[in-house]
């Protein structure tokens, strides 16, 4: 670590970021001790109130959390949602392994709510994809997928425990262009509680939506639900001028 003290940034600031970068890039992990105030001051030839600015700053931002008598530990990461992206792709940015356990992989006949919301016939059949999602071996979300069957002929050629947005484009150039979400907090059941880890009361996001290509043709209809305290869904609301 290395403070530029000529130039015109803050010292706090510089170290503020170079912790960040640090807790960004994996090399300091979810839950380890990060150095003193006092470490951080002797190595860097700063005052420990600089070092405190910077820390203090991180921590009220949620990336690092003091415990009294014990010193000051990373945050554990919570995955955040802004743009469409694959959990793999989000996980891999976080310096983490993303895994997939595939629960089940079945063709459908009924689930008629669904087919309601794609627009499809009643006896149109279905893909149904459910699986667990996983960070560094620590569960996440649990994922449902419903693909209609024209959308992707041999749908056997998908490697399921890898992005399924990646191998719709790279497969069968089919490109998501937007996505509807409905979001809200609820109670997991007990099917979701063992696969996910949690405790009974526990909440979680249900997350379920409809993907479409950019002429608003509608792909497939996915439902998830995901740990609340992994998990944050970043959204920017624009002022209507009509």
């Amino acid at each position: 670590m290395f403070i530029d003290k000529k130039s015109p940034v803050p010292a706090y600031f510089q170290l503020k970021n170079i912790i960040l970068d640090k807790i960004k890039s994996g090399e300091y992990p979810a839950g380890s001790l990060i150095p003193s105030e006092r470490e951080l001051s002797e190595s860097l030839g700063i005052s420990r109130m600089t070092a405190r600015q910077a820390i203090n700053q991180l921590a009220a931002e949620n990336y690092l959390v003091r415990e009294k008598g014990k010193g000051t530990f990373v945050n554990k990461i919570k995955f955040e949602q802004r743009n469409i992206m694959s959990f793999s792709e989000t996980v891999k940015r976080l310096g983490m392994v993303p895994k997939t356990r595939v629960l089940e992989f079945s063709e459908e006949k009924e689930y008629y709510d669904v087919k309601l919301a794609l627009d499809l016939k009643p006896e149109q059949k279905l893909y149904r994809i459910k699986r667990l999602r996983l960070a560094d071996d620590t569960p996440i979300a649990v994922e449902e997928v419903f693909i209609p069957e024209g959308l992707c002929p041999d749908i056997n050629r998908l490697d399921l425990t890898k992005s399924l947005y990646d191998q719709l484009k790279n497969i069968y150039s089919i490109e998501i262009s937007h996505i509807d979400n409905n979001i809200e907090a609820i109670k997991a059941d007990r099917e979701n509680r063992k696969l996910l880890m949690l405790e009974a009361g526990i909440p979680v996001l249900n997350i379920s939506g409809i993907s479409y290509t950019r002429e608003g043709r509608k792909l497939f209809f996915e439902r998830d639900v995901y740990r609340a305290d992994k998990y944050k869904y970043s959204v920017r609301i624009y002022m209507n001028h009509e």
